[in-house]
Order: structure tokens, then sequence, then C-alpha cells
């Protein structure tokens, strides 16, 4: 590694599951990128977005396409954040529908037309989801080989997403998932539970949102990344708008290499930002290479650690 790539820094974007009641509160409080973006957000979707982030209830901003809009609101407004004050990204990518915030912070849409892809990418997942019973659940202590040896034998489950060397997530239809984790806790995985989504996101039961996303894209308001956005799925680095837009529709339905991807970007930057809420990816990195330096922005303190770090 050269010393170019050591002070390279890449912003990695959260999805579905980082979203919690009064994220973005401190932010709202002090920085006027929030109030803009919210604003933004609220005219758009016709309800007040920042009152669901701010106040709850838990129940309703837990509701897939709405915990999907709100962590790319929040994930948008410390982009803005950070590259306002010379914090600006070499590499971008996204832990599922945190894609769409990475190909943000890459300058491929503005915030608004990002918005409306997520709202619409999550709509379609879940009309397709309602063809088939479907669901996920975590796998802890198994290797992935033990992992997709599992889901071969329960049958209609599949791999979605590898967290970390020893976390694997697994999508299908709700029996086969229901096998898949009875199988595993009786081959000594150290817990399997299912997952409260409304769908089996990053499975075949959602193959066809593939075609429905790309029908209605708007290839005029998309632009060539500004710098590299990692794809979860094939890691490649994109860098042209019309790859870029057929990776955002291919991942719907297909795995998300996350362990990989980490592995991937690593050895590019060892210092790499968790741009947005909670602190699921910061957790994952840890445990894929504790070597890379990890600057979590849930909170104000964050921020100021990453400026602080990262600032040009």
């Amino acid at each position: 590694m050269s010393k170019d790539d050591k002070d390279k820094v890449a912003f990695l974007y959260p999805g579905q599951g980082s979203q919690h009641v009064g994220m973005g509160l401190d932010l709202y409080n002090a920085f006027h990128e929030a109030k803009r973006l919210f604003d933004l957000a609220n005219d758009l979707l016709g309800f007040s977005l920042k009152s669901l982030c701010l106040e709850g209830p838990e129940e309703k901003l837990n509701q897939d396409v709405n915990a999907q809009m709100a962590v790319y609101t929040v994930s948008c407004i410390v982009t803005d954040i950070l590259r306002n004050r010379g914090v600006m990204p070499d590499i971008t990518s996204g832990y599922s529908s945190g894609f769409y915030g990475a190909a943000y912070g890459a300058g491929c849409f503005d915030f608004v037309q990002g918005l409306e892809i997520v709202r619409r990418a999550g709509e379609i997942l879940l009309d397709e989801g309602k063809k088939t019973k479907g669901g996920m659940a975590v796998i802890f202590g198994l290797s992935l080989d033990e992992v997709e040896e599992i889901c071969k034998r329960a049958g209609d489950v599949w791999v979605a997403i590898r967290n970390t060397p020893r976390q694997t997530v697994i999508s299908g239809e709700i029996s086969a998932v229901e096998r898949a984790m009875e199988t595993a806790r009786r081959e000594n995985a150290l817990d399997a539970y299912p997952i409260a989504v409304a769908t089996a996101y990053h499975s075949r039961l959602v193959q066809g949102s593939e075609a429905r996303l790309l029908q209605g894209f708007k290839d005029d308001r998309l632009h060539d990344p500004l710098v590299p956005v990692v794809s979860y799925l094939s890691l490649d680095y994109l860098i042209d708008k019309a790859r870029l837009k057929d990776t955002m529709a291919a991942q719907l339905s297909r795995p998300v290499l996350w362990v990989d991807l980490i592995r991937k970007i690593g050895c590019d930057t060892r210092v790499m930002i968790e741009v947005g809420p909670g602190a699921v990816i910061s957790r994952t990195v840890m445990w894929i290479d504790r070597a890379i330096e990890i600057i979590n922005t849930d909170k104000q303190r964050g921020l100021i650690k990453a400026m602080e770090r990262c600032r040009r």
C-alpha cells in the first residue's frame, strides 16, 4: 500500500436496520444542512419525515420504506455537513439500500432524485414480495460454506448478506427460512433468529424488481460518479452512470458481499467513515479487519472527529 492509499478516505453508507428514533436530532439543532434536506424530504413526501426521524413513533419509522428513506436522508445530511467542511470521499459504497446514499455521496444525483429512487425501489420490492410469503434471518457462528449448505438442504432460501466472516443473513420463503434456522441451531450455530422485514430482500423471490426499477429511470438526471462507487454485488468500481444504473437495479435481488467489499476497499484505504445513523457498519468493519480505522458519525462528536481526521 502506498502513502497515497493511506490518505484516501472511503464513505460507507448504512441501510435499513440503522434507523432509530431521535436520529439526526443533534444535527438538526446544529447544522443548516439538516434543516434544508429535511424540508426537501417533507415537501416531496407530503408528510414530515423530520418528525418521524426525530420523534417517531418507532413502529412507523421501522416500516421498510420509511426506514429506507429516513436512513438515506440522514446519511445525505451527514454527507453535506462533511463535504461543506472539506471532508471528501475518494471511494463510496453502501450496505444494501445504503447504496443510494453512496451514489449521492459520489455526486450521481441530487438529494430529491435519490429520495425518489429510494421510495420507488422500496415500493417495487414490497410489491414483488407479495407474490410469495418471504422473510429473512441472521445466523451467527457458522462459516459461509456451512450456511450455504444448510440453505441448499432447506430449499428456497439463500445467502442474502455476508455481514462478517461468522455472521450471515439468509432470505427466502418463510418455511424454508425457519427450516434453515432450526438446522443451524442443531449444527452448533451460536444463534439464529428472524429479522423484522416485510419481504425476502436480496433473494430470487424479488427478482422481478430489477426490470421494474429500470423502466422508470430518468437518465438525464443521473451523472457519472465523481469518485468510484463500489458495488456490493460485483465488487466493481463503477465510474459511469450507465453501469451505475444497471447495478442499482441488479443489486435489489442479489446478495450483499459485504465482507469481500470491505476487504477490497481496504486494499485502497485504511480510513473509512460510516456516513449516517447507527453503528452497524462500524461493528461489521471491526469484525472483518481490525486494522481499518472506522469513524462513526451517528452523533455530532463523530462528525467532529471525521472533520479533524480527514479534512483537506
